[in-house]
């Protein structure tokens, strides 16, 4: 039976399936048409030549070859892509199509107008992407080699600081280091490696109590620091995630007794990933050992997620996750926040191989430095 046509009506800079599907980065709106073994590329004429260059799609066509312009004067802008759209479809046969559940609902009206039956579904590019090939994997290790140097850079600049009042100071200027400060150190060295990166997260303190605080002001000595940094190559587009949980001084016994438990956690997670486990199976594991020690209603989400074009992608590692193949990669970041004294998380990225996990994050976790 020949499977339903696929079409997708978006950019590929903000849409990974778009830009998987394609192999061709661009801001503005373009169509990727699927139909039996054959795909189509259709461009704005501006791009065509890019597109031949760069994308993996031999069948490539422009909005101009539809005659866009003369349905813009005519139609305007909503009605001429809908028309445009309508007749590649007509082209190539297609009486119905399944679009992405993010498929404009405009457009879909109109195509349904014009006769066609469009059927929202999920998304079949994004279960392609969640099992990498051996070039992702390599590109994926080329960011995490990019985000350790970042993560070095970070954790020496706290171990470097001095302590003054209780409050972690610049050992070059003897000024107050922060989490801007280390933040921008973070930023300097993934520049430098070929990323780029948004969201880093230096958050000292009670504010890292919050898993996506980003962390603002002076780090104190005596409390966890949580660093948490995604970089994305340039280039190539994949991404990279750890985190390390770093103090400084003397930080209290409960402190260390949380990033115990949450390194437990950590290590009892990792030891069941493996193809054929569930994403639910390895939060369970971590669940398990906070149940054990007391700590459960301090660990607030997920144990991990899938890393690829996207910094969370297929597969949940949490409650409902997906059962895991062979070439996920996968984080394991199992966390505990108590907002009276700060908060812990340990993340390392990790391949999921057939009896268990290739880890692809090399620096050590040790608490304090």
């Amino acid at each position: 039976m020949t499977p339903t046509p696929y079409l997708m009506i978006d950019n590929s800079v903000y849409n990974q399936d778009m830009y998987y599907a394609t192999r061709f980065l661009a801001p503005d709106q373009f169509s990727y048409l699927r139909s039996g073994d054959e795909e189509i590329l259709m461009v704005p004429e501006m791009e065509l030549g890019r597109a031949r260059k760069e994308s993996r799609i031999s069948d490539i066509r422009t909005t101009a070859d539809y005659r866009v312009i003369e349905k813009l004067k005519q139609h305007g802008r909503d009605h001429a892509q809908s028309m445009v759209i309508s007749e590649l479809l007509h082209d190539e046969g297609v009486t119905e199509v399944n679009v992405p559940h993010n498929f404009p609902v405009f457009l879909a009206d109109e195509l349904r107008d014009d006769g066609f039956k469009i059927i929202p579904i999920q998304s079949p590019v994004r279960e392609l992407r969640s099992v990498k090939t051996r070039e992702e994997i390599e590109l994926i290790k080329k960011a995490q080699v990019c985000c350790e140097a970042a993560m070095h850079s970070a954790i020496d600049l706290i171990r470097r600081a001095e302590i003054r009042r209780g409050v972690l100071a610049d050992s070059g200027s003897g000024q107050p280091l922060t989490s801007e400060l280390v933040r921008t150190a973070i930023e300097h060295a993934l520049i430098g490696c070929g990323c780029e990166s948004e969201g880093t997260i230096v958050a000292g303190g009670k504010g890292a109590a919050d898993p996506h605080n980003a962390g603002r002001g002076a780090l104190q000595a005596d409390e966890s620091i949580v660093i948490d940094i995604f970089p994305r190559l340039k280039m190539e587009r994949y991404y990279a995630d750890m985190t390390r949980t770093v103090a400084r001084g003397s930080p209290s016994r409960a402190l260390f007794e949380m990033y115990a438990a949450v390194l437990d956690a950590q290590t009892a997670a990792l030891r069941v990933v493996r193809e054929g486990a569930s994403g639910e199976e390895v939060h369970d594991a971590a669940c398990g050992v906070f149940e054990d020690s007391g700590y459960r209603e301090l660990f607030i989400h997920s144990t991990g997620h899938g890393v690829g074009l996207d910094v969370h992608e297929t597969p949940h590692i949490g409650v409902g996750g997906e059962m895991l193949k062979a070439g996920n990669v996968i984080t394991v970041e199992p966390g505990l926040y108590d907002h009276e004294i700060g908060g812990i998380r340990i993340e390392d990225m990790v391949v999921v191989t057939k009896y268990g996990c290739e880890n692809l994050t090399t620096i050590g976790k040790g608490f304090l430095i």
